[in-house]
């Protein structure tokens, strides 16, 4: 089983203007969407796509938490971390037909220890061989920059269970030290400038510390994908058309789960993390990629059991 782990979700609303976001001035919206949000549950969505289940890990708290719990009870099983004091927060996502975005996130809860370590117990509890953990986002304001590495550690030490790491700044830094199976940072949050060279020498560093595989992502220059038993690769951005970008590098972390639960080569792990990122960024909001533009990126059917 893939578990998501999202510490800090939202309830995320999708605005579209026109021409693009202009600051001080009127802006007409269209299409406002109301949806699940946060890393880890765009992870599940597009994990679903796929033809592959997961468990929701969320955690949730005040009014707005029990209207996102109710939001993802349909679609997933979830686990859900209950904080004590605070609101689920709500993001803003506004985007114009150029293909930019921008967000405008709410603030959630503070970090709680014992609501954390009561979640680690219980996830704890479940996993089995060959299940893997996706840690994905920011956690709650005021969360230790450990927070992710003591999971990883957790996680991590059950017989063979495969964690996957997806954050940025510290979290990033610390998580690298505890060894996850896989990392997927952006060139900004490894501060590379959207430099391929760069960023091939530096996926060639983080695996050469232990971890399985790397994926750099550039945006819309491409990426970069590192496996342990190979030489980094550099892969340019797919020519498409840009609707949204937000949730691009969510879909590109689903890839990643996937690969590893179907034993897909690290050839065609890349190829499949291309594909999901490019058909996301076809679609509204954080809207899952469509199957059909997947299979058709990808050049061939990734699909499981079909």
């Amino acid at each position: 089983m893939i578990y998501t782990v999202t510490l800090n979700p939202a309830i995320d609303m999708s605005l579209r203007v026109s021409d693009g976001l202009m600051p001080g001035s009127i802006n007409k919206s269209h299409g406002m969407r109301t949806y699940p949000g946060g890393k880890g549950i765009n992870v599940s969505k597009t994990l679903k796509v796929l033809g592959k289940e997961s468990v929701v890990c969320a955690g949730l708290c005040g009014e707005d938490g029990g209207k996102l719990f109710d939001m993802l009870k349909n679609d997933f099983e979830v686990l859900s971390i209950r904080y004590p004091s605070g609101n689920t927060r709500t993001n803003i996502k506004i985007s114009g037909e150029n293909g930019v975005t921008t967000d405008i996130n709410g603030e959630g809860p503070l970090y709680d220890r014992d609501s954390v370590e009561r979640f680690k117990a219980l996830l704890t509890g479940r996993l089995n061989k060959g299940d893997i953990v996706v840690l994905s986002g920011s956690p709650p304001s005021g969360s230790p920059s450990g927070i992710y590495a003591d999971l990883i550690r957790c996680f991590g030490s059950a017989e063979g269970v495969r964690v996957i790491l997806d954050c940025a700044g510290d979290y990033l830094q610390e998580g690298l030290k505890a060894i996850p199976s896989a990392v997927k940072p952006t060139c900004e949050e490894l501060g590379l400038n959207n430099d391929h060279d760069r960023a091939l020498e530096e996926a060639r560093n983080i695996v050469s510390m232990g971890i399985s595989r790397c994926l750099i992502s550039m945006g819309g220059e491409g990426a970069v994908f590192a496996d342990r038993d190979q030489s980094p690769v550099y892969l340019k951005a797919m020519d498409i058309n840009v609707c949204c970008t937000t949730g691009c590098g969510d879909a590109m972390t689903a890839g990643l789960a996937y690969a590893f639960d179907e034993e897909m080569t690290p050839e065609d792990a890349f190829r499949l993390c291309m594909a999901l990122a490019s058909a996301e960024a076809e679609t509204e909001g954080t809207d899952p990629p469509l199957k059909e533009r997947v299979t058709e990126l990808y050049g061939g059917n990734p699909f499981c059991g079909q």
